[in-house]
Parts: C-alpha cells; sequence; structure tokens
C-alpha cells in the first residue's frame, strides 16, 4: 500500500488491519510448529495427553510471552524516541531498566525463588523510576537533555553495582544473571504472562492515545513553545508509561536488546514517522520479530551433538545489528 500525504482513518484501519491478522497468523503458527511439532487435531481429539500439556503449560505461554514482551519493548522503544527526539533511542535508554536489572540481579545473589526475582525487579524499576524522574526535573519541567543524562548515569551506576554483585557470588549464581542480563523467555506459566500483559496493556493503552501528541513532543520543545502548545505534560505521561512498561518486562524476560530500537526504524522507514501509525505497527511488529527470534533460538541447536538453547537476546542482536545498519545506511 502506498502511503498516503494525510493520514485517514481508511488507510490507518486497512495498514492496522493487514498488520493484526500477520500477527494473529505467526502466533497460532508458532503455537504448533517445533520442536517438536504439535497437531492442532490431537489437542481437540485428546488423543495425546502429552501434546496438551505441552501446549498449554509450555508453548502456549512462551509464544504469547514472547509476542506481549516483544511488543511491549517496540512500544517503549517508539515513546522514547519520540520523547528524546533521537532514532538511536531504545527502551534501555533511561535508566529504568538498570534499575530493574540491578533489583533482579540482587534478588537473585540472595537466592530468591523466581517470583520474587520478578517482584524485587519490578519493585526496583518503580523505586528508579521515581528517582530518575525527581533528578531530572527543572523547575518542574521534564526537558529531553536532562532526562536523558539522568538515565544514562543511572544506569552507569546500576550496572558498575551488578559488576559489583557478580564478582562476589559463585559460578552457578552468575550464570544465573548472566543469562537474565541477555535476555530470556524461559521458566514462564499462563499466569505470570497473565500479570505480565495487565501491566503492559495498561501502559500500551495510555501510550496509544499518546500517540498523537509524539508528534508533537517529537517537535521539540522551542517549536512546540514557539507554536503556542504546551507538551509537557505529555512527555510526563510517556515516560511514565513507557519506563512502566520496561521495568515489567525486565523484571520478568531480562534485558533482551534490539527489538525497542530496530523494529520501530524499521516501520518508520516503510510508513513514515506519523506515530498514530507507526506505534500501533511497532507493537504488532516488535511480537512478531521476538516471537520468531524466539522460534530460532529452539530450533538453531534443536539437533545435533549440542542439544541447547540460545538465549532469545542473542538471536535478537545477531538479527538486529546488522539489519539495523543496514536499514540505517539505506535511509541516509
Amino acid at each position: 500500500m502506498k502511503r498516503p500525504a494525510a493520514l485517514s482513518f481508511d488507510y490507518w484501519f486497512k495498514v492496522v488491519g493487514v498488520g493484526f491478522c500477520f500477527f494473529c497468523i505467526v502466533l497460532f503458527l508458532l503455537a504448533f510448529i517445533g520442536p517438536p511439532f504439535i497437531s492442532p487435531f490431537d489437542l481437540i481429539s485428546s488423543k495425546d495427553p502429552l501434546a496438551g500439556d505441552l501446549f498449554f503449560k509450555a508453548r502456549l505461554p512462551r509464544v504469547l510471552f514472547a509476542f506481549v514482551v516483544g511488543g511491549a519493548l517496540s512500544a517503549s522503544g517508539v515513546a522514547f524516541q519520540s520523547l528524546l527526539r533521537n532514532p538511536l533511542a531504545d527502551p534501555y535508554t533511561l535508566g529504568v531498566s538498570g534499575g530493574a536489572a540491578l533489583g533482579g540481579v540482587a534478588a537473585m545473589a540472595l537466592g530468591f525463588s523466581f517470583p520474587m526475582v520478578t517482584l524485587v525487579a519490578f519493585t526496583g524499576a518503580l523505586v528508579s523510576l521515581l528517582l530518575i524522574y525527581r533528578l531530572a526535573q527543572v523547575n518542574g519541567r521534564l526537558p529531553s537533555a536532562s532526562l536523558l543524562l539522568t538515565g544514562v548515569m543511572f544506569n552507569a551506576f546500576a550496572f558498575a553495582l551488578i559488576l559489583l554483585i557478580n564478582s562476589l557470588i559463585s559460578f552457578g549464581q552468575a550464570h544465573q544473571i548472566l543469562f537474565f542480563l541477555i535476555g530470556s523467555l524461559e521458566a514462564v506459566s499462563l499466569n505470570e504472562v497473565l500479570w505480565v500483559s495487565l501491566l503492559v496493556a495498561g501502559g500500551l493503552f495510555i501510550l496509544f492515545f499518546q500517540s498523537s501528541h509524539m508528534n508533537i513532543v517529537s517537535l521539540g520543545e522551542e517549536t512546540t513553545h514557539s507554536l503556542g502548545i504546551s507538551a509537557e505534560i505529555h512527555r510526563k505521561i510517556i515516560f511514565i508509561s513507557a519506563s512502566v512498561i520496561v521495568g515489567a518486562t525486565v523484571a520478568y524476560a531480562g534485558l533482551i536488546g534490539f527489538v525497542g530500537l530496530f523494529v520501530p526504524h524499521f516501520v518508520r522507514l516503510i510508513f513514515g514517522g506519523d506515530h498514530r501509525l507507526t506505534f500501533p505497527l511497532s507493537v504488532i511488529g516488535g511480537g512478531i520479530f521476538l516471537g520468531l527470534s524466539d522460534f530460532l533460538s529452539h530450533l538453531l541447536f534443536w539437533s545435533g551433538d549440542l542439544q541447547t538453547q540460545l538465549p532469545v537476546g542473542v538471536i535478537t542482536a545477531l538479527i538486529g545489528g546488522p539489519f539495523f545498519i543496514y536499514l540505517m545506511k539505506r535511509s541516509l
């Protein structure tokens, strides 16, 4: 479809509708195809009880989780890129991810169970959100430069503490922390997917209705001020909503890179920079990208001597990194 100069509702509905249909098709296929392959007929007829257990306790939660996390990371990437007016910004730029990672790592070092690790990590994200919000404010405003510098410095401090903790723990705990920092979709149940989805859905709902204001925010403070537009309240709403989404995903899935950087850039290159269209398509594209990446992490070393599974963060970096450079060079 050729993008018209003005975004009409019909065009928006057609493009987003096609994207959502493709999203549903990919989700359905990934829920059944291997490894190992699960036949829908065996699942319906209940001929193979093991197939039902595998589908509902392992495959379906993981696929849904991948789509939720991918959509969330991509959405927060769009939000932060508009907020900072920087196409290279990603969900981990503004420090909340560092707080979540520090909380999760500290909980792992203390030997907490997985539910407690996620709870402490999310608490760390909320505390860091409040701290960064407070430190970055200047006379009640939230300037982009102050927000960016505060977030970057907070991330550097948090990861310095993570390295300190990592040097004081056992090898087994260090290995667990490594997987958390790379990003993984392991050890998730339908109940956990539900909790993450509720947190993410709330943030996405707010950001969706802020997508038109993202166009204004991305103009910059000087431009909006000269036009007589006050975008400060929208900047704060976008920052808080996107940060909560990042905190929830990092708490459960770790630091999965390149989704929030690669997917929005790809969508923007094809459909333009109108956030009313870029935002929903990035959510859809992020879910598909992470779902397919997780499938590849299963498939690559499923057979052979290794019989292992790569962390999904490795796959997203190996695909997203080179392809992002290609897209960037093409757009220049």
